[in-house]
């Protein structure tokens, strides 16, 4: 034996510090003998020498070629290659370059065979590559070497196995590849070794990874074998020992470093406004069970046999419950300044457990010993800030990147790590919306940041204009902490010390590694480009060769690799839509195939989307026109020339920029005048606004070609008679013919009677574009001063003039009409919510509030309207300033701003704030030594897109002041005071609804208007997504003659802070045709078979929307309603209970709905005999409606009636009259005196002064109830005379009461007798309660019932039959029968407008 090796081989693994080695036999629980055999002339048999308890590692050392006896090496024998004379060798990565084009280059070594016997191999190999020389002999290596070839084929004989073979092989393997070249190996596959454990056929595997890990150095290829062994004897793994003691609060040193953990501090008033309910407080972290992975995944997947590792999981295992993340940032001291901003930034967040922060060391310090704060921050360590978790501090570290990816096991507690940056400012929703995607996709890298590479030139690509990438850059990406201990103690120690060396490409190393890993790509959250280091003097992203160092980067990795593990990807998570946007973007330099980029300036069409734009535009009303571009092409569009179509990468056609599809409000427009009728320029129309973007809504459009329908035909009607007459009929005539006589009409028109000029002249009238068919479109592209329309001037001018027309019916017919249906009560908002859904139903425009409330105005029985229309006014145009005023506020300041904003709007402020002290603020000033304006150490991240393209950041920089990510940080808010946010509020409100507020304060707003705070809070709040703490606030001052500083809100009452989305759900179809069809069955009488197709409706929508949904509230209510109807009031109870609390979850406890659903509940608590119940489900809807508009309104009257019948069933007259008498006076003022409502009322008064035995006052006011009866119903009908019944009842009651009241007044009696006053009977109420509530139980025989379905039967028949004789003759005449189905619908639609 070689004992001068074997000494060698000992005085190496005594420096290897692991726990599973030990050169003590006494502890060894493997023995294990190493064998270098140098010569084999003694012609030792190792077999009979060495016991068969030792298991034997033998290496061949410069083997000068002798005989072998195989079988002396059988049994416990395993070759090994430890000592190689390549292990100093210089490595040149550039030799390989894998963007080679040309064919290439190979060489031939041939083990023990030759190109007759393996000719399959040659030919296999020749077809692919070319072959530049052969060799027989194994010692040609060298040979090869200096040829400079990069790819090798090592060919070895098919005949058994051999050890000779298996020692050149050896040589000649580790020798290639440690000269960086490529192998090929045929035929070897019993050669190469550890090919028991090793998959080395596996096709995500090359031979030079495999080396890089297991063999390129002394101590791989030493942990290699001992892992061999762990593996062939299935003994367990040891966990690397580890002795690390936390201390806490204390700078503490260790080997190479100094820590320093900072404890937590629950400090919410400093928080940002974020979920603090669901921040854990519990820092005890439950012990997690070990999985270990299966022999073959540690070998070829997780390659990873050495140690068991301290991290308990990996990437590619089942995750595990309550899982939390740790936030690693590596920094130096000279950036202190963003550190601090951002640490006061995490504050707050839900699911972190730790933060270590990383400083590197970038000046040198000479001791090591004894050091403080003050030794490695200078000054600035008394700015340590301290959150809501432990923040730990490590110094001294080497200036190295690769310091972001060390494991630090003694810190790190949790699977999930997110690498930030110090200047890496995310919002926390976006924090949290990437950690659930990562839970989801726990070996992927996960991040805000996407950069991508050229797949030929291997160029660093960091242009936003590309849709796909390959990389996401570590300074803001969530990994898993499995891929740390991989980059330290796994990876290639040349790619470490390249970045080391080059200050670079950390994070380009890491994705490399776990794409390869993973074989995926990473996964982008959001749209970010880049993150803004603000302040920063000098940053690594700045210097002039950064992007070309990145891009040596890359291929100074791939060269490693020996291949791209790099992925393309497209898709974006977006943190709010949670879609992929990308599939709309394009590489190529043209996207666009239809519609404009440049306003008109050119534009282009594409047939495709002709024909499926022209289905589109029929059914929106959009008029086909051509443009001219600034060339003179001319380009026919279906939409608005900024209407972009776009094929996206997925093969779809894609339609952008919708904003107007619909035509131009000229009311809004700065026209001339002349285009406004004499109507509409009294009413100070064209009015300005803030922008041109002004359109009219598509149920507008929908309501104005109803009413040009109707027109339609009652002009061909007019003409038709005029020709069949001979004579001329006034103009009049024509708004006075009746539709049916109309339908007649058009039903005779024939080919004599020249119907085509009738329909010709019909067209021309109502501006259809068609000549003989009602067709009447509307062109978007009017009045836009960047397009070139290509038509005639005729044309054009009746464009304007069917736009001149829609915005006249708006303002003269559509919104009357609206009023119209507030005085006829068939529409009653509650809140703001209800009257927006009650003017876009109509078509109006929220901009027309001030033209409503000035209608208003003149309803005096509209008057709660009124106050509900000022409000919304007020609140939105409060809603606006708040935009504005909220975006130059400090992060952390946030919650303090708003409750300042929210006492200037609602109390009175007199003064700036002058008594909050800004730690943080006042700290950085008082400590600032340069001339540069410093804020806060707080102050939120300027976060600003780095563009490529000028017009694009142009465009950005322009958009700046409105974007709620780009921040100008400002203390400008604590100088609001009341009259200076009311000042704005009255500019706001006469600019947007051309409305006077003229108010200089809440006071004299409350004055003026009579609105509640209440109720403008929760608009507000509702609007702007402020959620507050659930108090009493005591909004007016007790000294109301003081005018100072009235503070209400303080920052705790500020809880959060949501989005508003808005939304339009999706309709299904099926469900809704049971619903029509069940209301329908209904309102014939069968109530069963509606009720069964409503059941069916509430299936179908609970299966499309889930358990919960506002649609399945209405299923429900209706289904509650058939029950009781049909006498199941338990069933009936029930079913309501479920649709009140779906309501309550789905829109709100505070929500109108939800009072009305209270209100039925309590009919049917009645109904069950829970009066107590019913009572207080009242109280609670009648809360909600004080919420909402406060007591003037006409659900507080209904509520109120409800009430007082309930409290009159169990005796509760006092009461019962109260309610009652102010149900009265509420019905007075929204439906008149005279009124029904008012003559129930009043029945209902006397019934309950009759209860209490105040027969005088109860009989006034069943004499007025008779006297609105008699006026309105008549003498004959039935309640008029029920009503006079009772006033003869009253009447006679009061006379024996006077005379009995005269007897004792004579002394024939001494005390007065007891009256017998009869109580209503529980069903009697419950009869009053239904007509109360608008439920009319008509008493109908069952042979009139017959008859009446019958009759109902036989009209459905003769509808058919009808339907089916149109038909036929549309087979026949297809011009006449198209005439009068429209004649039919047009009749449809003016009854229903009658109606």
């Amino acid at each position: 034996m070689a004992f001068k090796t074997l000494y060698k081989f000992h005085k190496k693994i005594s420096n290897i510090q692991n726990s599973y080695i030990t050169l003590n036999e006494t502890e060894a629980y493997l023995h294990v003998i190493y064998l270098p055999i140098r010569s084999n002339k003694f012609n030792i048999c190792y077999k009979d020498v060495i016991d068969q308890k030792y298991f034997v590692l033998y290496e061949f050392i410069n083997y000068t070629g002798e005989d072998i006896d195989e079988k002396c090496f059988h049994g416990n024998f395993l070759p090994v290659k430890f000592f190689t004379q390549f292990n100093n060798a210089n490595i040149n990565n550039d030799r390989w370059r894998l963007n080679d084009t040309q064919q290439l280059s190979i060489g031939v070594i041939y083990l023990n065979t030759n190109v007759t016997v393996s000719a399959h191999e040659y030919n296999q190999l020749n077809n692919k590559y070319h072959i530049a020389m052969e060799c027989f002999h194994p010692t040609c290596s060298q040979i090869i070497s200096n040829k400079n070839l990069s790819l090798i084929s090592i060919i070895c004989s098919s005949s058994s196995y051999s050890i000779l073979i298996q020692n050149q092989f050896y040589e000649l393997f580790f020798y290639l590849l440690s000269q960086q070249i490529h192998v090929i190996a045929l035929n070897c596959e019993r050669y190469l070794p550890y090919s028991k454990v090793i998959d080395w056929s596996h096709p995500s595997s090359s031979y030079s990874w495999l080396y890089t890990i297991y063999f390129q150095t002394f101590e791989r290829r030493f942990h290699t074998t001992i892992a061999y062994l762990r593996t062939h004897f299935r003994l367990p793994t040891l966990s690397k020992s580890s002795n690390f003691v936390e201390i806490k609060n204390q700078l503490t040193k260790e080997n190479n470093f100094y820590y320093l953990i900072h404890p937590r501090n629950l400090n919410f008033t400093q928080m940002p406004i974020g979920l603090m309910d669901k921040i854990s407080f519990q820092s005890n972290k439950k012990p997690s069970i070990q999985i270990e992975p299966t022999f073959y995944d540690q070998w070829n997947r997780l390659y990873q046999p050495f140690y068991r590792s301290e991290v308990l999981t990996n990437p590619f295992e089942i995750p595990s419950s309550n899982e939390k993340y740790t936030i690693i940032i590596l920094t130096h001291k000279k950036r202190f300044y963003q550190l601090n901003r951002l640490l006061l930034h995490l504050n707050g967040l839900i699911n972190v457990h730790r933060i270590l922060v990383l400083f590197n060391q970038i000046d040198k310090i000479e001791k090591f010993e004894n050091l403080s704060l003050k030794d490695f921050l200078d000054g600035y360590y008394i700015y340590l800030p301290s959150i809501h978790v432990e923040i730990i501090y490590i110094f001294n570290l080497t200036n190295n990147l690769n310091n972001r990816f060390l494991p630090w096991n003694e810190f790190i507690q949790t699977d999930c790590i997110l690498s930030l940056d110090d200047d890496s400012f995310l919002r926390h929703d976006e924090i949290e919306y990437a950690f659930r995607i990562w839970l989801e996709n726990r070996s992927r890298l996960i991040g805000f940041i996407s950069r991508s590479h050229n797949l030929t030139t291997l160029e660093y690509d960091a242009s936003s204009s590309s849709c796909s990438y390959s990389m996401i850059l570590t300074g803001a990406a969530f990994l898993h902490r499995w891929y740390l201990d991989y980059y330290t103690n796994i990876m290639s120690e040349q790619i470490r010390e390249y970045i080391q060396m080059n200050i670079n490409c950390e994070d380009i190393a890491m994705n490399f590694l776990i794409s390869y890993l993973t074989k995926q790509s990473p996964i982008k959250i959001g749209h970010r480009e880049t993150f803004h280091c603000y302040k920063c003097e000098e940053s690594l992203s700045n210097k002039i060769t950064h992007y070309k160092q990145r891009t040596e980067c890359i291929k100074y990795f791939s060269n490693i690799y020996r291949l791209i593990p790099l992925r393309y990807s497209v898709h974006r998570l977006d943190h709010l839509l949670n879609i992929s946007s990308c599939i709309l973007e394009k590489e190529q330099e043209q996207s666009v195939v239809y519609g404009s980029t440049d306003f008109g300036k050119t534009c282009t069409t594409n047939d495709k989307y002709k024909e499926l734009l022209d289905k589109v535009s029929t059914m929106l009303k959009i008029k086909p026109h051509s443009i001219k571009t600034e060339k003179g092409d001319t380009v026919e569009l279906l939409t608005a020339v900024e209407c972009k179509g776009i094929v996206g990468n997925d093969g779809r056609h894609y339609l952008l920029d919708l904003l107007r599809m619909t035509p131009p409000d000229l009311n809004y427009l700065p026209v001339d005048v002349e285009h406004l009728s004499p109507s509409m320029k009294q009413l100070d129309y064209p009015k300005t606004y803030k922008h041109r973007l002004c359109c009219l809504r598509q149920e507008l459009i929908d309501a104005f070609i109803e009413q040009k329908y109707v027109d339609f035909y009652r002009s061909i009607a007019l003409n038709l008679s005029k020709l069949r007459s001979n004579e001329s009929t006034p103009n009049d005539t024509a708004e006075r013919t009746n539709v049916e006589e109309a339908k007649r009409i058009v039903n005779e028109i024939s080919v004599e009677d020249n119907s085509r000029e009738i329909i010709q002249s019909a067209c021309r009238s109502i501006g259809s574009v068609k000549d003989n068919e009602f067709d009447v479109r509307f062109n978007p592209d009017v009045f836009q001063p960047h397009v070139t329309l290509n038509q005639t001037p005729a044309e054009t001018a009746a464009d304007i003039k069917l736009l001149k027309e829609a915005s006249e019916y708006l303002v003269l017919k559509q919104i009357p009409l609206m009023i119209q249906d507030f005085q006829d009560h068939s529409s009653v908002p509650v809140d703001g919510e209800g009257l927006s859904e009650a003017m876009h139903s109509r078509g109006i425009n929220i901009r027309y509030l001030g033209r409503v409330a000035h209608l208003l105005t003149q309803q005096p029985s509209l008057i709660y309207l009124y106050e509900i229309v000022v409000t919304e006014i007020l609140c939105r145009s409060a809603k606006h300033v708040f935009r504005t005023y909220s975006q130059s506020v400090p992060i952390h300041l946030l919650s303090f701003s708003i409750s300042h904003f929210l006492n200037c709007f609602l109390t009175l402020i007199s003064s700036p704030v002058t008594d909050y002290t800004f730690d943080e603020l006042s700290s950085s000033t008082s400590t600032s030594t340069t001339n540069t304006s410093n804020t806060s150490l707080s102050n939120s991240t300027n976060t600003t897109s780095q563009k490529t393209n000028n017009k694009k950041k142009n465009k950005k920089q322009q958009q700046r002041k409105h974007s709620p990510i780009m921040r100008n940080e400002s203390l400008e808010f604590s100088s609001l005071t009341s009259k200076l946010l009311w000042t704005q509020l009255t500019n706001e409100a006469k600019s947007r609804f051309s409305f006077d507020l003229t108010c200089d304060d809440i006071e004299s707003f409350v004055d003026k208007y009579s609105v509640r705070r209440t109720c403008i809070l929760r608009s507000f709040c509702l609007k702007t997504g402020l959620q507050l703490a659930m108090r009493e606030y005591q909004f007016e001052s007790t000294n109301k003659s003081s005018r100072t500083n009235t503070e209400c809100f303080t920052e705790d009452d500020v809880v959060n802070m949501y989005p508003v989305i808005k939304q339009v759900p999706p309709k299904p179809s099926d469900a809704y045709q049971f619903f029509t069809s069940g209301q329908q069955k209904i309102q014939q009488g069968l109530l069963r078979e509606g009720f069964e197709l409503i059941s069916e409706a509430h299936n179908l929508l609970n299966n499309v929307y889930g358990p919960l949904h506002p649609e399945i509230s209405m299923c429900l209510r209706l289904l509650a309603r058939l029950n009781y109807i049909m006498g199941d009031y338990q069933e009936a109870l029930f079913t309501q209970h479920k649709a009140v609390m779906m309501s309550e979850r789905v829109l709100g406890v505070d929500h109108p709905q939800t009072a009305t659903e209270y209100i039925h509940m309590a009919l049917y608590s009645f109904a069950n005999g829970l009066s107590i119940n019913a009572s207080k489900l009242l109280c609670r809807a009648r809360y909600i409606i004080l919420t909402c508009c406060g007591e003037n309104h006409p659900q507080i009257s209904l509520i109120d009636s409800n009430l007082g019948l309930i409290l009159q069933s169990y005796g509760d007259y006092e009461n019962a009259l109260k309610f009652m008498e102010k149900s009265l006076e509420l019905n007075k003022t929204f439906y008149g005196t005279k009124s029904l409502k008012v003559a129930l009322s009043h029945h209902l008064c006397a019934r309950i002064q009759s209860c209490r035995g105040d027969f005088r006052s109860a009989l006034n006011s069943e004499r007025e109830a008779y006297q609105i009866y008699r006026a309105q119903l008549g003498d004959e009908h039935e309640r008029t005379r029920e009503s006079a019944q009772v006033l003869k009842h009253l009447t006679e009651q009061a006379v024996v009461l006077q005379k009995r009241i005269n007897d004792v007044v004579k002394g024939q009696l001494l005390v007065i007798p007891s009256l017998t006053i009869q109580q209503p009977s529980f069903q009697n109420v419950l009869e009053m309660l239904n007509v109360v509530n608008g439920i009319l139980f008509i008493q109908i025989r069952e042979k009139d019932l017959d008859l009446l379905r019958e009759e109902m039967a036989k009209q459905s028949t003769d509808d058919r039959q009808q339907q089916q004789q149109l038909q036929l003759q549309q087979l026949s005449t297809p011009s006449v029968t198209t005439i009068s189905d429209a004649a039919e619908q047009a009749a449809a639609l003016m009854n229903n407008e009658v109606d």
